[in-house]
């Protein structure tokens, strides 16, 4: 099998996982609660205010609920409709890479840097379970590759281009989108010695586009919040949105103040790499010793500019006292860069047996993790056929030499993210309550919310979202309502209503929250909870 066939299958694959992904159900939390609050957005016709569950929210702009509103507006409620965007949004972002890998090295280092950047564990995950990260990712990418462009041909539109694509960042997730292209701007600045561009007039316009597009969600959020001083926002009054977007919302994530430390340490991004870059881990640890030897010995070539400007970044984000894995999906332009480099470098001694060694024992890894994830949900007779036979092909081609170690745990990471996407997610989530009540309810029926969950899957799939309701409320409730139960408030609506019958019920478990025990059949039952649609009559 010739090289450029086997790039051509690798790439098929890939993009029928992000295909997959594209129309699988929404998952809870972010997901199916960013979906909602989009829902609301396009169903009220108000694209200025943005609330959760019937709050004003703050946290994050506007840019990614605006994206799935329009979505909504032109293709309806659907999974694929919200995801549709940051699809679209991937495909810019892949493509920004192959072009910014183009013009630091060749075309078949931008290639290789857009199918790392796609074929990463977590960006794979970020296509399924999307946040807004997905869109933040692909135009900080954007951004730097145009930027770069700037310094190499002094155009004035790269520049204004570049800006606007900053300001859609910053517009996605707030100020640690320009933290990321400034840095790395400012790394390939010093390592071309070209710190001449900086004055010039174009850059001043290039300021002046992304004032004039970051207008749209600063005037959102003075219109919610500074109009409003008497909203009470996580206890404090008296809230500037602008201010908070422009300057707050970093600092509080860093010091904890805005949702709180989760005591993940200093080091939980060192060892979250492990998983999310994925199956390139071993590729960054490389990279890290041959930039180290380079930077003592000898000047950096520009290629480097990539982890030159990881290390501050990584570092800083380490010091927030808020971390979440999808954190680091930003810096993921900056990996896959990092990444190519070290998979197009020609390794030599002690490192090619290490990278060959590290490659089959990820492919052991692959293989007992997808027979695992087949026997924690009964697998169908096609799903066991495909899994066997596409393993017995790869074991086939490898052995016979006609694709290396390195193609082979490609095509095991792939093969297993598919494995996912065809048979793991699609049972997981009918632990998914919401996934599973929402058939029980009539259409146009109005569903009260007494528990202390959030419905996100189950008011998106009912395209209706659902009414909070107090214990001061019950009594109030008119005949022919439906309310959602969880246990612990079952007993005691039970009791303000006993005419009340059980509509539907169904298990539920945090999908997002895996541990073994829910993954072990035995003990399966024992971590699921029941959650329960009830009628009055």
């Amino acid at each position: 099998m010739r090289i450029h066939k086997i790039h051509w299958a690798l790439w098929l694959l890939l993009g029928m996982l992000y295909l997959t992904a594209l129309f699988m159900p929404l998952m809870e939390n972010d997901s199916a609660q960013f979906a909602v609050m989009a829902m609301n957005m396009a169903q009220e016709n108000d694209y200025w205010h943005l609330y959760k569950n019937g709050v004003d929210y703050l946290d994050k702009p506007h840019m990614h609920y605006w994206l799935a509103a329009l979505s909504f507006e032109l293709f309806g409620y659907s999974p694929w409709a919200y995801r549709f965007p940051a699809f679209l949004s991937l495909i810019l972002g892949a493509y920004s890479l192959f072009r910014l890998g183009s013009l630091v090295k060749n075309k078949s280092f931008g290639s290789v840097t857009a199918f790392v950047f796609l074929s990463t564990q977590t960006m794979l995950l970020a296509a399924f379970d999307l946040r807004t990260d997905t869109v933040l990712v692909s135009f900080v990418a954007f951004s730097m590759w145009k930027l770069l462009a700037y310094l190499h041909t002094q155009r004035l539109t790269d520049i204004a281009i570049a800006a606007f694509a900053a300001a859609i960042a910053f517009s996605t997730k707030g100020m640690l989108a320009l933290v990321v292209i400034g840095f790395s701007f400012l790394s390939y600045i010093y390592l071309q010695k070209s710190w001449r561009v900086l004055w010039s007039y174009k850059i001043i316009v290039g300021l002046i586009v992304f004032f004039l597009s970051l207008g749209p969600v600063l005037y959102a959020y003075y219109l919610q919040f500074d109009l409003h001083p008497e909203k009470v926002i996580r206890g404090v009054s008296d809230r500037s949105g602008v201010r908070f977007i422009l300057w707050d919302q970093s600092f509080e994530r860093l010091s904890g103040t805005g949702h709180g430390k989760n005591s993940n340490g200093f080091f939980f991004f060192f060892h979250t790499l492990l998983w999310v870059l994925l199956p390139y881990s071993f590729y960054v640890v490389v990279q890290g010793f041959r930039f180290s030897i380079n930077a003592l010995s000898i000047r950096l070539k520009p290629i480097w500019f990539a982890f030159l400007a990881l290390i501050p970044l990584f570092l800083l984000m380490s010091l927030s006292q808020f971390k979440l894995p999808h954190y680091l999906n930003v810096l993921m332009p900056l990996f896959a860069l990092v990444i190519a480099h070290g998979v197009q470098a020609t390794p030599v001694g002690i490192w090619r047996k290490l990278i060959a060694y590290s490659s089959f024992v990820l492919v052991g890894v692959y293989f007992l993790a997808s027979v695992a994830i087949l026997l924690v949900f009964n697998p169908n007779l096609f799903t066991t056929l495909f899994f066997l036979g596409s393993w017995i092909l790869m074991g086939y081609l490898h052995f016979s030499k006609r694709i290396s170690h390195f193609y082979l745990m490609l095509s095991s990471a792939l093969l297993f993210n598919l494995l996912g996407f065809f048979h793991f997610y699609p049972n997981l989530l009918e632990y998914q309550s919401g996934s599973v009540l929402h058939k029980r309810i009539p259409t146009n029926a109005t569903l009260y919310n007494y528990s202390d969950d959030y419905i996100w899957a189950l008011d998106f799939s009912r395209k209706k979202s659902s009414v909070p309701l107090s214990q001061n409320e019950l009594n109030g409730l008119p005949k022919d309502s439906y309310i959602y139960v969880d246990q612990t408030h079952y007993t005691e609506f039970k009791r303000a209503h006993p005419s009340a019958v059980e509509q539907a019920s169904a298990a539920h478990y945090r999908v997002t929250r895996l541990s073994f025990r829910f993954l072990n059949r035995s003990t399966r039952s024992q971590q699921l909870a029941v959650k329960r649609i009830l009628y009055i009559p």
